[in-house]
């Protein structure tokens, strides 16, 4: 009874603690976030497309904006436009959504923990749910209008689904793993990639000791076909319904679809380009260690955790655990020409989980034999958290800028009139042609963000022209993608002078480091 009682102690705390982190993760990181970077941009407008369509039951329009997310493909659209129905079009419910998925991937990594093992399970859970919630990476995907947190819960889903599936002899969970795994290809096609292949070899792995038991049994004159049609069977549902649902996807536009999927896995797009054997071959074990824990030394324990399989023996359900993290190191390190962190984001929660068992393992066993050891192990351990704690407290308490781009375009939509055209032919992370079209949706008034400006004048029919100028020291410096903005304020200049434009309005957000500029065409 004592056991127990401490038991749910622990879940009322660890429940507090995510609601707590959650709160502040809102308030801080979301609720005083800035305008969306390019990239959230464009998954914020494929939502909105849809939500567009569906709302004025346009369904042409819905399969057309259905099919041409390509790049990405649909599904965290179709999820995101039913969020814009419930709680409207923004950026807090675009990011919010993330926060959910998040909170549903730490009850996975919970209940996925319990699996492990049926003492310790729970112990391990919340490791790895504390892991979690001081992730900067995970946190940083909980906070951002991306499909990197959607694509570990469809892991985590699917992993746990196959737990079930070893568990019971029945079907229906098959199914559900097949409709789980084939729904990546939907949502990223990296991750698909990686998902099923890793399903595929935990797949083959469960096949050789099934073979061995097999042989055994004929040496001594028993049947042994049984146990092994019955796996075949089992798998030959994942994989035939895993094929239907593909096929699905791949009916329409398949040149097209096939060649994106091959240049996105296969060949360099986007990310950093690592040359040399040495560099590739470090890159993601540093990345383990960089980006995983506010702590470098909580990240250094965590690589050396991936390479400590003893655990397996005692909690025989991180086998697989093991399978699904080294199988997304080597393909993204072997396969994958572009290296990001986020690449293997959908693996960082095995990774906690594993810590977690293999931290868990190492107490037990201490405490059992040395006392004396196991003291001076979690002196080892926690001293140097305290160094980082900094890092900690700015995850949840962000040095939030008084201004902020939000702002600038607030202010560009409140002075130029409305119905004008505007023209934004200029690409910074925070503001350029998707941030601007996701911003300005509700305005009415041509927008124009084609870099052609450059080149054909005045001809193009806008009638403002909005433009910043960045201070040296500007928070916004590190948002500047190329030179289109340096041109564009150039041309702007040069028009001035020749007397085609005039200053219509300007605004200093100085805790930005920048000017705001409205130019207005002479002939207005």
């Amino acid at each position: 009874m004592e056991k127990h009682s401490h038991l749910k102690r622990g879940l009322v705390l660890l429940l507090l603690l995510v609601l707590v982190a959650g709160g502040l993760v809102f308030a801080n990181r979301i609720m005083a976030g800035d305008a969306f970077t390019k990239e959230e941009a464009q998954h914020g407008l494929y939502g909105l497309w849809v939500y567009r369509d569906v709302q004025g039951l346009d369904w042409p329009a819905f399969w057309h904006d259905t099919q041409r997310q390509m790049i990405w493909p649909f599904l965290h659209s179709w999820i995101l436009a039913v969020f814009f129905f419930i709680f409207g079009v923004g950026y807090v419910t675009a990011r919010s959504l993330s926060l959910v998925i998040f909170f549903a991937s730490l009850y996975l990594v919970y209940l996925i923990s319990l699996k492990t093992s049926f003492k310790n399970g729970p112990r391990i859970g919340m490791i790895a749910v504390i892991l979690g919630l001081t992730s900067p990476l995970m946190l940083r995907f909980a906070s951002e209008n991306m499909i990197e947190g959607f694509g570990a819960l469809l892991f985590l889903a699917a992993a746990y689904t196959y737990t079930l599936c070893e568990e019971k002899k029945i079907t229906l969970e098959y199914f559900i793993l097949a409709f789980l795994i084939s729904l990546s290809i939907f949502t990223n096609y990296i991750y698909a990639y990686i998902m099923i292949v890793a399903f595929l070899i935990v797949t083959l792995a469960k096949l050789g000791p099934i073979l061995m038991e097999a042989m055994q049994l004929s040496r001594k004159g028993e049947k042994s076909a049984v146990r092994f049609v019955w796996w075949a069977y089992r798998k030959m549902i994942v994989l035939g319904f895993l094929l239907v649902l593909l096929g699905s996807w791949f009916s329409f536009s398949f040149s097209r679809k096939v060649l994106l999927l091959v240049q996105t896995v296969f060949k360099y797009s986007g990310g950093e380009q690592v040359v040399g054997l040495g560099q590739n071959l470090l890159y993601y074990p540093q990345a383990v260690i960089e980006y995983l824990s506010f702590s470098p030394w909580v990240g250094a324990l965590l690589l050396v955790s991936l390479v400590v399989p003893f655990v397996t023996v005692r909690y025989h359900g991180t086998n697989r655990l093991y399978i699904y993290v080294w199988t997304a190191l080597v393909l993204a390190t072997v396969t994958l020409q572009a290296k990001l962190p986020q690449m293997i984001y959908i693996i960082i929660p095995f990774v906690f989980i594993i810590f977690a068992a293999v931290f868990s393992c190492l107490f037990e066993n201490l405490l059992q034999k040395n006392k004396r050891a196991l003291s001076f192990v979690l002196i080892i351990i926690i001293v140097p958290i305290f160094y980082s704690l900094p890092s900690a407290y700015a995850m949840f308490f962000p040095n939030i800028p008084a201004e902020n781009m939000v702002q600038v375009l607030n202010y560009f939509e409140k002075t130029v009139p409305a119905g004008a055209s505007m023209v934004i032919p200029f690409n910074m992370q925070r503001l350029n042609q998707e941030v601007a079209q996701f911003h300005f949706r509700e305005r009415k008034g041509s927008l124009l963000t084609e870099p052609g400006i450059l080149q054909s004048g005045l001809s193009t029919g806008g009638d403002y022209y909005l433009t910043v100028a960045l201070d040296d020291g500007s928070y916004y410096q590190k948002d500047v993608s190329d030179d289109s903005l340096s041109r564009w304020n150039e041309w702007l200049l040069s028009r001035l002078m020749e007397g085609q434009v005039r200053l219509f309005s300007n605004r200093r957000f100085a805790s930005a480091g920048l000017t705001a500029k409205i130019y207005q065409k002479t002939s207005l």
